[in-house]
């Protein structure tokens, strides 16, 4: 275990780098949506779920904390794919969704490492149906389908649209999966981030996707890229709430 020197030395780190993120969305928004200060405050949230997984490397926590890192990194290299700083294909938003879709991945392989997401293991056997989670799941991805339909989806662009109904269909499964925490014992803290964290994720995305499919003057300006580091911030917290514990 690390000792109490260590341990405040990092909480106060953590808590620089927060009022840092805040503070660097401060002036993105008050910049009028400028890039720079957009990335800046994503580099930010790397460096805090990178110190976050320092904390709780000597834990039971640290393969989650990890994951949830390496999610992170691959969400900012996404902000960097999707702000043209460098390409993997010509379209900004293709790049974008592989990479926030290979985040997404390792966000869900974080939260099973807490708790079963569909089955529950059992000795003897390949494991029992968690029904309440399979129900939570079918019900969000029937409502992320009803609303991808009916704003984003868009017949004149239609492998995009299909990637992209690809993509919310992962990112509704890591939102429904994070609600499922809201039944497990842990802190109301962290249920609480945790669902917030994921619900404004698919948010932001959606905005971005009703602005390149079908309208592209909904909630313009910077409301994506707040909207999107708060998800961010909000994930990260809940990790730094759960290494405050450990």
């Amino acid at each position: 275990m690390q000792n109490k020197y260590l341990g405040s030395l990092w909480d106060y780190v953590r808590l620089v780098l927060v009022i840092v993120v805040m503070g660097l969305l401060a002036v993105f928004v008050v910049t009028g949506d400028s890039i720079p200060w957009f990335l800046m405050s994503s580099a930010a949230i790397v460096v805090l779920s990178v110190t976050n997984y320092v904390a709780l490397r000597e834990s039971t926590w640290s393969r989650f904390a990890l994951l949830m890192s390496i999610g992170m990194v691959l969400g900012f290299v996404g902000d960097l794919l999707m702000a043209g700083i460098f390409y993997i294909t010509p379209i900004e938003i293709l790049n974008g969704v592989m990479l926030f879709g290979l985040g997404h991945a390792v966000y869900l392989l974080g939260l099973r490492d807490r708790s079963p997401l569909l089955l529950k293991p059992e000795s003897g056997n390949g494991g029992r149906l968690i029904v309440r989670n399979l129900l939570i799941w079918v019900v969000s991805t029937a409502a992320v389908l009803v609303l991808f339909f009916l704003t984003v989806y868009n017949p004149s662009m239609m492998e995009l649209s299909v990637g992209m109904l690809g993509y919310g269909i992962l990112l509704v499964t890591v939102l429904a999966f994070a609600l499922t925490k809201w039944f497990d014992d842990y802190s109301l803290g962290f249920r609480l981030l945790i669902c917030v964290g994921f619900a404004f994720f698919l948010f932001s995305d959606w905005l971005i996707g009703y602005h390149e499919m079908t309208n592209p003057s909904f909630l313009s300006g910077p409301w994506v890229g707040i909207t999107y580091i708060f998800a961010q911030l909000s994930i990260h917290l809940a990790v730094l709430l759960i290494s405050k514990n450990e």
